[in-house]
């Protein structure tokens, strides 16, 4: 499984190959000239304690200043190319992630909750950038510094450097043990931070709901159980990792009292020098220091890798819209038809049962039923956010499984009750990005009859909105809606419970700016209030996910069926 997912990035690194191998061959130049400084020292001091002339030192001073230099420069290129190539990568890699989540199937958000979704796409994506950062590059450093310091120490004088290295393989051994017990807390640490995600993320959406009911302490007492879960283990993360680097030092402090000891009796006799010594403790401090750091490494190493493997099963679980650029594209002119439609959100469980709506273009029609009868559904077939499990959904006879839904999509417009607003500006919330002239947006506001509404507010259509709307009221948002649609002037348009949230006097000046924005137009209104759809061509009435009754306002109420009882509940 981890091999797969980590095969998934790999496109990534390789797109930028040039860059990383600059970056390995700054680490390795940088790493070897660091190794090396050590050893131009200790003959820098072996050399003047037994010539006691500074003039024979001279060349390997020149040695040591250009070992530095090199040192610096090529230390500087390894760090900066690295983390210019890490961001180009992260880049890479959310924007391709946040377009990949955007065409997701509808029904990918409404099993997977948005704090979990976000947690992927900024932490988990985090994650990967510390690897990049912080991790392989600096793991990849540090072994191969530790190998050159082990190097150069049995190089150096043998019998001293396996002396002092005894204590290593202890080092080592603790290491690697502490460092996976610490990575296996550390996976409970990011469950507990992605649970703790989604449930502020829940509150503060449902805000409202939790004042009005008086549900602070059961929240709160929820997060604080996620809470206790991230602290308790974060603590015990830190713990361990303060017994690994512990572990690490008792073995430096080892090495350094074996170099003294032993180093200063081999001296004695001969078999060592002053400039030994020196040099050893140097490549101890440079053998221990990386080591004591190797957890950390190890731990942002398999941290990325888990981000990766979370962030591969969350794509491969939700599944991508067919057909979002590929398939038919046709010129929508506005014919619309279900026919013999089924549809199920889960198996064996119909909402729709043999629907069949037959619209002509320019035509209004209308859908009435209870709640739950699977009138927003038809909307969502209509768009393609789901497939019939039978039947066909067809506009101007093309069969939208085959069809391109970006494409026909700009052809079709929908009026929600739930208006979303995006932070920024009206003029920003009804042109959606695209580009259209301000005269044209202030005809279309006049045409609804919303100009006026407009001018009163503090800046006009430069008037700036919050998230979803919350600094204007639920049928100024309609508004906006309405103007949202006609700008974009849709072939077929939608409006769903357009009119079941508003005050009577927002209800009145949009029922006359409806009848605009349906001219011309092949319009389905799906709505409660029967007040608004008595000049449509065709009713029909959903009962159960079944249609029921077909016809005009004035044919039904003769009928004295569904719809008339619909009637009477709400004129009587």
């Amino acid at each position: 499984m981890r091999r797969e997912s980590i095969k998934r990035f790999i496109p990534y690194f390789l797109k930028y190959k040039l860059l990383l191998l600059v970056t390995l061959i700054g680490m390795i130049i940088a790493s070897l000239t660091s190794a090396l400084i050590p050893y131009l020292i200790k003959n820098v001091i072996d050399t003047l304690i037994a010539t006691k002339n500074f003039a024979n030192i001279k060349n390997f001073l020149i040695l040591v200043a250009i070992a530095v230099l090199l040192n610096i420069v090529f230390k500087l290129i390894q760090i900066y190319v690295g983390n210019y190539a890490g961001q180009r990568i992260m880049q890479d890699i959310r924007l391709d992630l946040f377009y990949t989540v955007s065409r997701f199937k509808i029904e990918s958000f409404s099993k997977e909750p948005s704090g979990k979704i976000i947690t992927r796409i900024t932490n988990d994506v985090e994650n990967m950038n510390d690897l990049l950062n912080a991790g392989l590059v600096s793991l990849f450093a540090d072994l191969f510094f530790i190998l050159l310091a082990i190097g150069f120490l049995i190089y150096i004088n043998p019998k001293l450097g396996l002396i002092v290295l005894l204590p290593l393989p202890i080092a080592v051994i603790f290491s690697l043990y502490l460092g996976n017990r610490v990575e296996k807390i550390y996976e409970k640490v990011r469950d507990a931070l992605t649970k703790m995600n989604i449930h502020m993320q829940e509150v503060l959406t449902g805000i409202h709901v939790v004042q009005i009911f008086d549900m602070e302490k059961i929240v709160i007492d929820k997060f604080k159980k996620f809470s206790r879960d991230f602290r308790d283990n974060f603590y015990k993360s830190q713990v361990t990792n303060v017994v690994l680097r512990q572990t690490v030092n008792i073995s430096s402090y080892i090495s350094i009292f074996l170099l003294v000891l032993v180093g200063g009796i081999l001296t004695i006799k001969g078999m060592g020098t002053i400039g030994t010594i020196i040099s050893f403790s140097s490549y101890l401090s440079y053998l221990y220091g990386p080591l004591g750091d190797l957890s950390d490494k190890f731990s942002i190493l398999q941290n990325a890798v888990s981000s990766m493997v979370k962030i591969d099963e969350f794509l491969k679980s939700n599944s991508l819209e067919e057909n979002y650029e590929d398939g038919n594209k046709f010129e929508v002119q506005g014919n619309l038809a279900l026919k013999d439609v089924y549809f199920a959100y889960e198996e064996n469980s119909d909402v729709l049962k043999g629907v069949n709506i037959d619209v002509k273009k320019g035509e209004s029609i209308a859908i009435v039923g209870f709640t739950g009868a699977g009138k927003t559904t038809i909307a969502n077939l209509i768009f393609g956010f789901y497939e019939p499990t039978k039947g066909d959904v067809l506009i101007d006879g093309f069969d939208l499984r085959i069809a391109c839904k970006s494409h026909f999509r700009k052809y079709l417009g929908m009026v929600l009750q739930n208006v979303f607003i995006f932070k920024g500006t009206v003029l920003d919330n009804i042109t959606l990005g695209d580009e259209f002239p301000l005269e044209d947006v202030e005809n279309v506001c006049k045409t609804l009859g919303i100009y006026d509404y407009i001018e009163r507010l503090p800046n006009g259509l430069n008037t700036e909105l919050s998230t979803e709307g919350k600094n204007i009221s639920l049928g100024e948002r309609q508004l906006i809606s309405f103007a949202r649609a006609l700008i974009h002037n849709p072939r077929i348009l939608i409006l769903d419970e357009a009119t079941s949230s508003i005050d009577s006097h927002t209800e009145e000046l949009i029922e006359k700016g409806t009848r605009i924005l349906m001219e011309g137009r092949t319009s389905i209104i799906i709505a409660h209030r029967l007040s608004t759809i008595k000049h449509v061509n065709r009713i029909y009435v959903l009962n159960k996910g079944r249609i029921v009754e077909e016809g005009t306002h004035e044919e039904l109420l003769q009928r004295k069926g569904l719809y008339y009882e619909f009637y009477k509940s709400q004129y009587k």
